[in-house]
């Protein structure tokens, strides 16, 4: 089960409940840059007896066009992490030496271990010294967020961005893993603003080092759309949420619960966009309205032309 399992999702594919094993697709070798990858779909279980009924079922899914010929593979482990600690990782948990490529040449490593360049370039004891500043951090936050401390973790979060911003590059992998804590708990807390932030950096540094059709840079681009979005910024919400989505329809498909989310969301920015384009004004009375579950009250647009006199003089 260890070797062989796959992870069995909820509905909407976010949380993890449970492990499955099918043989057909153990059979499928691993690579770390792979072009197929394996999604559980749980079907539409609201409409039973209606032509809209989709089984509960495992899929393989192509990430790109594939010659005839060649080998299937999926990851079996999240690529976002260098070379040496993903074999070790492979090594542990399925007992085998990862010989793909990406592991051979070290391919994308010097992104996910990159340093700030140029005249203040730090030294080499700098950058170990943030690293590991990095990783004890990451340690406090664990235990934060069991205690369900969430300002404590963006507090934490706040600082080692801080002591990162100088030395770390932009793609580093400690400096995207405190990016994304941040703006997941900073969303919870309803912050948006900052969250969006966050978000958008977590995202760019994602989509130098992921494959283009990778499910968890889908997944990461999808919840950064959102935090736009909730933050008011709807050009850029609907433009990351139109990315998710095709994102989202190589690697779950169009039938998949969570693309079908998506496509709502895209549906529903695309209308707020276009009223946004039209009248700017209206638009954040009406998602001002909206938040605060209040009927909408327009006062006059603010115009440039002096305000009447309200005193007039005898003559």
């Amino acid at each position: 089960i260890s070797c062989n399992g796959f992870t069995l999702s909820d509905q909407r594919g976010l949380q993890a409940v449970g492990v499955g094993i099918f043989p057909n697709l153990c059979q499928a070798n691993h690579d770390c840059w792979p072009n197929c990858t394996v999604i559980f779909n749980n079907g539409n279980h609201e409409a039973v007896r209606s032509m809209f009924h989709t089984q509960m079922r495992i899929e393989l899914r192509a990430l790109s066009k594939i010659a005839p010929g060649d080998e299937l593979t999926v990851s079996y482990v999240d690529f976002l992490n260098v070379s040496e600690e993903r074999r070790k990782q492979l090594k542990k948990q399925y007992y085998f030496d990862c010989a793909c490529e990406h592991c051979k040449k070290q391919i994308k490593d010097d992104l996910m271990l990159a340093v700030k360049e140029g005249e203040g370039k730090p030294s080499a004891e700098m950058v170990k010294d943030v690293i590991q500043f990095s990783k004890d951090t990451l340690e406090k936050i664990n235990k934060a967020r069991m205690d369900g401390l969430y300002h404590e973790v963006v507090k934490l979060c706040r600082e080692c961005l801080k002591k990162q911003e100088p030395v770390l590059g932009d793609t580093n992998i400690y400096h995207l893993r405190i990016l994304s804590i941040a703006s997941e708990v900073l969303s919870y807390l309803q912050m948006f603003e900052e969250a969006a932030d966050y978000a958008k950096k977590m995202v760019d540094g994602y989509l130098k080092i992921y494959h283009p059709n990778n499910a968890q840079l889908g997944m990461a681009v999808m919840r950064a759309g959102v935090t736009h979005w909730h933050a008011g910024l709807i050009e850029a919400g609907h433009g990351l949420i139109c990315k998710a989505y095709a994102i989202l329809l190589v690697t779950h498909g169009p039938s998949h619960p969570i693309t079908k989310d998506l496509e709502v969301m895209r549906v529903q920015t695309e209308m707020e966009l276009r009223m946004f384009q039209q009248n700017e004004f209206m638009y954040y009375k009406m998602r001002e309205a909206a938040l605060k579950n209040q009927k909408i009250q327009v006062m006059p647009e603010p115009s440039n032309e002096p305000s009447p006199s309200l005193f007039h003089k005898k003559e």
